[in-house]
């Protein structure tokens, strides 16, 4: 059976505000003045992303929230600035039993290391894969054998960078305007190159998709395996984002740039760094969305990617409160 995806909209340069039940997002111009006034279908939204220059009042947030909508907060230069979560009783159930068994395979050594190896297996399997359906050679048994040693966290960290090392090297071999576009070094906040802004703006939202998914289950996403919680910044969705970032983020970049979608001409400088121009935010985003929107094969199933990783959260799910083994999900075969 098919299920039915709500959206998100991204929104700049206006003011989202409710009005009676309804929302409403005014364009403004350089100048400030609205430009236009649109409708959001509000019982369509799963989540707002806000770039740049928005106003939003209490009463809209306190709106959202009842209707269950996240807003993911970016700033002008596409880093991403925070989250706003849902917490009223139409919120998702939380249950305490699941927090429990979430907490109790953190604190078990072997449970946390069973878990942080499956992750860190899907994004190995699944970047491999994305380099040999494209007739570039890469060997994945050295970094799956590396994995399969590690015996602590620190150790599957060094196996997971050991292959991103090789792996992003070999975008060379897939990646067409390499004057513009040649990997060097993975670099962050801020990018140093367009390659780097590009990379770092598609996992982004990677991320936030993830996390609006576990968001819809019971899971708890400040508790993650392979990255290390904190007191400031929730983890399991990093986690659960490594498996997906190859499958779904390299390959949208892969086609932006080698179908000239994204060029030179789609960044700017600002104050010294790296940003798009918001053509080229449009181009991103509408490439996102059709590709979060296409539906895949799994088992006897068609599912597009968003319910894909929500099955995936689920799985994981099963494997923390039911002891369940856990295979994580490979784009080269049915699931």
């Amino acid at each position: 059976m098919q299920k039915t995806d709500r959206t998100h909209f991204l929104l700049s340069n206006g003011r989202l505000r409710r009005q009676d039940n309804n929302l409403y997002f005014d364009r403004f111009d350089e100048g400030g003045e609205a430009v236009g006034t649109k409708i959001l279908p509000i019982k369509a939204i799963d989540e707002i992303y806000v770039l740049a220059k928005v106003e939003i009042d209490s009463y809209t947030l306190a709106f959202l929230a009842d209707q269950n909508v996240l807003v993911h907060f970016f700033s002008p230069y596409g880093s991403f600035r925070g989250n706003f979560f849902p917490n009223t009783p139409n919120s998702v159930n939380k249950s305490g039993f699941v927090l429990l068994q979430q907490v109790r395979a953190f604190d078990d050594e072997k449970q946390r290391l069973y878990i942080a190896k499956a992750l860190t297996k899907g994004q190995i399997r699944n970047g491999a894969y994305n380099c040999t359906r494209r007739g570039v050679y890469f060997d994945e048994a050295p970094h799956l054998e590396a994995l399969e040693r590690a015996q602590s966290i620190a150790e599957v960290m060094a196996a997971e960078g050991a292959f991103k090392k090789e792996y992003y090297q070999r975008w060379n071999e897939i990646l067409k305007h390499k004057r513009s576009f040649k990997f060097t070094v993975r670099s962050k906040r801020p990018p140093a190159d367009k390659i780097n802004a590009l990379i770092s703006y598609v996992n982004t939202r990677i991320y936030n998709v993830v996390l609006s998914e576990i968001y819809k289950t019971q899971l708890d996403p400040r508790i993650g395996f392979l990255h290390e919680p904190n007191y400031r910044a929730l983890s399991l969705h990093l986690d659960i984002a490594e498996i997906f970032k190859p499958v779904i983020g390299d390959n949208l970049i892969f086609t932006l740039i080698n179908r000239e979608q994204i060029t030179p001409k789609s960044f700017k400088t600002d104050a010294g760094r790296l940003r798009f121009s918001n053509d080229a935010i449009k181009t991103i985003e509408t490439a996102m969305i059709n590709k979060l929107t296409e539906q895949v094969a799994v088992g006897k199933q068609r599912l597009t990617w968003r319910q894909v990783i929500r099955r995936e959260i689920n799985r994981l799910k099963r494997c923390i409160c039911e002891y369940a083994e856990y295979e994580p999900f490979f784009a080269g075969k049915p699931v």
